[in-house]
């Protein structure tokens, strides 16, 4: 998120502290959606999916995926990923992604970046497998098994619950507005509904 902030707690005339004024930019801190990212997999591959929750369960709480995060959001560097040739004979995690979905998915030149990327890696690894990656219609492509897994910030929703099974959760994410730091349309807004009836009007 956007965000200024300062020790000065001074205020003018009209209750407007010095940070408030100085800010570029603020978030209105109430979420007009909330959302759940998981992995889709294959409906065919129970196991696969029983190990990606056993492998996400150990990634929050090793920190792992902390430090993914970081890699993004905080002062990390992101990691590029390489993906391997297809090769039926070799033992090989398929996953589908769209490489367009910056900070989850994205390429520069062959190399992949972002969350997923990194996730799918380290899942990789995990199981001993070489990763292949391919920029697919991602839910599809696992429904018709050309690839085991789906890795692309996926919405979790009952519609594609119907194509793939999904993992546990391993984000939430939250739409939120934000505005020039000296904007005060929002500032009176309590509820989701207030932000929206601004919105749409």
């Amino acid at each position: 998120s956007f965000a200024a902030c300062s020790s000065n707690s001074g205020k003018d005339d009209k209750g407007t502290t010095e940070a408030a004024k100085t800010q570029k930019v603020k978030v209105i801190d109430i979420a007009l959606s909330d959302e759940e990212y998981a992995f889709g997999v294959d409906k065919k591959q129970p196991e696969l999916k029983e190990k990606a929750n056993a492998f996400i369960k150990e990634l929050k709480e090793n920190g792992k995926l902390d430090e993914i995060c970081n890699h993004y959001f905080g002062s990390g560097e992101p990691a590029g990923v390489t993906s391997a040739a297809e090769d039926s004979s070799k033992d090989q995690l398929v996953v589908a992604t769209n490489a367009e979905f910056e900070p989850f998915e994205y390429k520069k030149g062959d190399t992949f970046y972002g969350i997923d990327m990194e996730i799918a890696k380290a899942l990789a690894d995990s199981l001993g497998k070489e990763l292949v990656i391919k920029v697919e219609a991602v839910v599809t492509s696992v429904q018709q098994q050309k690839c085991d897994i789906a890795m692309a910030g996926l919405t979790v929703n009952e519609s594609r619950a119907k194509q793939v099974d999904f993992t546990d959760s391993y984000y939430s994410a939250s739409q939120k507005v934000v505005v020039k730091g000296d904007d005060t349309t929002f500032d009176a807004c309590k509820t989701k509904e207030d932000v929206e009836k601004i919105l749409n009007g």
